[in-house]
């Protein structure tokens, strides 16, 4: 460590003027110093250099502005979607990782409910079977107010819509391998505060009752405090602290109690919470009680849990104010029946004003609680100033008039020889001056370069005309739009956009911690006829377009009681699923949820069955009437009737994305298209005749892309989870009873349930068919999926994928049935569990059971 403080430069990168001036003098010494020269302002090589010095001052004042003005639009405002930016309570939030997350989205979201509870199964005692990880007993404790003068069907019918609730609320944020087992209300026991407190008389006892009540039920009642943001920010609570976990719309959850229902209450921190109100100067004594004033312990019994009461008129003495003044106890005997009446007339005096407090202050309770909470001046969005940086002011405006470069020019009586001078310096200025003005034509171009748009070049250049510099234009060879695209030309020589695009989309990417990990996948573009650079390019800005979903919602299941979207209208898929679709460059949604409805859709039974040439060259045709009649928008057109099925080979399927497949053969006047099939038996096929090359050249690129088109709407991954595929049981009378058809068998391992997910690929399309590139998918699902899940992947046939297909289909819709009407039996939800179950364990063990774990 040094024993002196380094001093502060003024400008550390060295492009201050002086700084400039001082190396460019060096480097002149170097370059020519057998010439001699004093370097004073009298050499004209000085005073150019000055002014290019001064030049480059003027670049590196406009490169210091606010980052925000570099982005700024009219008015000062930013795009942020535009530039992949997004505020802190969008960005910084996550979805539900913990319990406690889940009990804080419930809590936020269901506002019946004053506490709840989340007990993993395998710590409950379940008579229905074993239990597995992930699965949740979800325990609730409703309001008060809301069971308040209603009969028992009202309260039942409450219930039943409360817990419908708390089910959607958990299964919109439910993680992968995560369930409800079952849902519960908590019975309560009603329990009063009993004890002497000594208050001061600067405040009215009322409020001061009415508080610590209010205050000693939200620590009884429940285990949250609701706060809001604009509190939490001005106690010094930093963003990164305040939206960390799940986003919750009514404010900052906070957990006060236990995480476990019938946990005991210490009374230390009731007496904490009673001496922090206002107006309590001691807490003589302090305890909880029943209705009789027998005391009672800080915990619940028979399996309810406690609930503060508002005394009535029989414990309106239990908790006793005194003034700090007057004392407890040290009665006169012979008055004492006469204080204890007057006691009772004043608590009963003051619990009727205490009532009316109360109410106040459960009022601003639930407005606070069921208030969505403005976030605008806590995450306010950053402005900038919308600066022309790209105009550019030439520095022969400031040499001396002598020199005859400036606005003045050479007078018109000057001889030829001054005239012709002056030119060439100007000119001789001209490179480095057509540098600088591409730099600032650069520095323009920041809100294009760091953006998701679609983006051709990375460098950028201006003309400079006789506005910036006098007289220019009269040495151009050409008109200034002609000489702007030399530029634009010359400068593409050195720009490598993709190259350049991928680096600065690396950048945006690690300002959210993320990195795209796929540079292996550029080895099998199949498809795409652009350059693979390219190619990467676009995968990681869609990436980067969905860097808020990747990243919050990463370990988030799909919402299996909802169709294709979300309750927020979101894309209703897992997380992981998203993320892999991206990564593998699959599409983002499989439409009506089926990888083999192209083929089904145009009749094709794809086969690895032997055929012969003529069989091979039918099939062939066929596929080429097919890509004739396909339109060219998203949706194909439909066989005609009179086209019968037809069997597709599958090395047409793989091998025919290929160009160096086909091989057009001149002869005659008439071009020969053949086809390598890459089977040993077959060699080449022959796939028509055509009058000329062009023709020709379509009609292969017609088939290819038909083939293409085929080969990517082939291609998906569907994830199953193992938790929900494990049987149901029926609830009667809140308790379970297990049908014996439902009860685990020897034929599903113990295993089988806990933290597994099947990922089941189709094997036929032309990329999937590589094993290569299925090492590369199977290595990015176990990257991307939560370290504690362990996947197991299966590689299907198109037969074995129809039949998946079909059983998925059925349980899901059965799972959503049943999701749907808690009360309907799981019988037909069973059975379609069974039959995925099966089919899953069928084909295990031939899958592949190569892992990066």
């Amino acid at each position: 460590m040094p024993d002196y403080i380094d001093r502060i430069e003024p400008d550390p990168d060295g492009l201050d003027f002086d700084a400039l001036k001082k190396a460019g003098i060096s480097m002149l010494q170097e370059l020519c110093g057998e010439r001699w020269t004093d370097y004073n302002l009298h050499d004209p090589g000085v005073t150019i250099l000055e002014q290019l010095c001064y030049g480059l001052t003027d670049l590196a004042y406009r490169s210091d502005f606010a980052p925000e003005d570099y982005l700024a639009g009219p008015f000062g405002k930013i795009d942020f979607a535009r530039h992949a930016l997004h505020q802190a309570d969008v960005i910084l939030p996550s979805q539900v990782l913990t319990a406690d997350d889940y009990r804080k989205i419930i809590y936020d979201s269901v506002p019946e409910i004053e506490d709840v509870w989340l007990t993993s199964a395998d710590c409950v005692d379940n008579a229905a079977g074993p239990a597995h990880a992930g699965l949740y007993r979800i325990s609730l404790k409703i309001r008060e107010s809301l069971q308040t003068d209603i009969g028992s069907d009202e309260q039942a019918e409450l219930e039943v819509r409360t817990k419908q609730r708390v089910i959607e609320v958990f299964n919109a944020h439910r993680n992968l391998c995560e369930d409800i087992d079952e849902v519960v209300v908590i019975g309560t026991q009603p329990v009063f505060l009993c004890g002497d407190i000594q208050i001061h008389s600067l405040r009215d006892s009322a409020a001061i009752f009415a508080d610590i009540f209010f205050r000693c039920a939200r620590q009884v009642v429940s285990g949250f405090r609701t706060e809001r943001y604009l509190d939490a920010r001005d106690g010094g609570i930093s963003l990164e602290n305040m939206f960390s976990g799940p986003r919750t719309v009514h404010g900052r959850i906070l957990s006060t109690g236990a995480d476990m229902p019938g946990a005991p209450i210490p009374m230390a921190r009731l007496i904490s919470v009673v001496q922090s109100v206002d107006g309590v100067t001691h807490v003589q004594r302090l305890a909880l009680c029943d209705g009789s004033g027998q005391p009672v312990q800080g915990e619940s019994m028979d399996g309810k849990v406690l609930r503060l009461r508002f005394p009535d008129k029989e414990q309106s003495t239990f908790l006793r104010l005194h003034f700090a003044s007057s004392g407890v106890g040290d009665f006169d005997a012979r008055s004492a029946a006469q204080i204890t009446q007057l006691q009772t007339e004043k608590a009963q005096i003051v619990l009727d004003d205490a009532r009316i407090v109360l109410r106040k202050v459960r009022f601003e309770f639930d407005t606070v609680r069921n208030t969505v909470q403005s976030l605008e001046q806590i995450v306010p969005a950053p402005q900038g100033v919308q600066r022309a940086l790209h105009e550019y002011y030439s520095i022969q405006h400031q040499f001396p008039a002598i020199y005859g470069i400036n606005r003045y020019g050479v007078p018109s009586s000057a001889p030829l020889i001054n005239k012709v001078s002056a030119h060439q310096l100007k000119a001789y200025l001209f490179v480095a001056e057509q540098l600088m003005a591409n730099y600032l034509e650069s520095l323009q171009a920041i809100p294009q370069v760091f953006s998701v748009d679609d983006l051709a070049q990375t460098y950028f250049s201006q003309v400079i005309d006789n506005q910036a510099l006098p007289d220019i234009e009269t040495l151009y060879v050409d008109a200034p739009p002609h000489i702007g695209a030399m530029l634009a030309r010359i400068v593409a020589r050195i720009d490598k956009p993709e190259e350049r695009r991928s680096r600065l989309i690396d950048l945006l990417l690690a300002m959210y911690g993320e990195e795209f990990s796929q540079k292996s996948l550029r080895r099998f573009n199949y498809y795409e006829d652009r350059h693979s650079a390219r190619w990467l390019v676009d995968n990681k800005l869609a990436f980067l377009k969905n860097i808020t979903v990747l990243s919050r919602d990463r370990a988030t299941a799909s919402d299996y009681t909802r169709g294709t979207t979300r309750s927020d209208g979101s894309a209703n898929r897992p997380g992981l699923h998203a993320k892999i679709a991206i990564l593998l460059d699959l599409p983002p949604a499989l439409e009506n949820g089926e990888v083999s409805r192209e083929l089904l859709h145009y009749k094709l039974r794809l086969s690895t069955a032997a055929l012969s040439s003529a069989e091979y060259e039918r099939a062939a045709a066929h596929l080429m009437r097919l890509a004739e009649s396909a339109d060219d928008y998203g949706r194909r057109a439909a066989p005609n009737g009179e086209i019968p099925g037809e069997v597709l080979p599958t090395s047409l399927l793989t091998q025919g994305v290929r160009l160096e497949n086909y091989i057009l053969e001149q002869n005659d006047g008439a071009v020969h298209v053949h086809f390598q099939t890459h089977d040993s038996r077959l060699g080449v096929v022959r796939l028509g005749n055509y009058a000329g090359m062009t023709d020709a050249d379509h009609q292969v690129q017609l088939l290819r892309g038909f083939i293409r088109r085929l080969n990517m709407a082939s291609e998906g991954v569907f994830l199953v989870e193992h938790l929900l595929l494990r049987p149901r049981t029926h609830v009667a009378n809140g308790a379970n009873e297990a049908n014996d058809a439902d009860k685990p068998t020897g034929d599903v391992p113990a295993d089988f349930y806990s933290s597994r997910i099947s990922v089941i690929f189709p094997g036929w399309s032309a990329r999937f068919s590589d094993p290569d590139f299925r090492a590369l998918a199977q290595e990015t699902v176990c990257r991307n999926l939560p370290a504690h899940l362990y996947p197991e992947f299966y590689w299907l046939d198109f037969v074995s994928m129809r039949d998946f297909e079909h059983r998925h289909r059925i349980w899901l819709d059965c799972l959503r049935k049943v999701a749907a009407d808690a009360r309907s039996g799981p019988d037909s939800l069973n059975t379609a569990s069974a039959s995925l179950r099966k089919f899953l364990l069928r084909h295990r063990s031939v899958s592949d059971l190569t892992y990066w774990v």
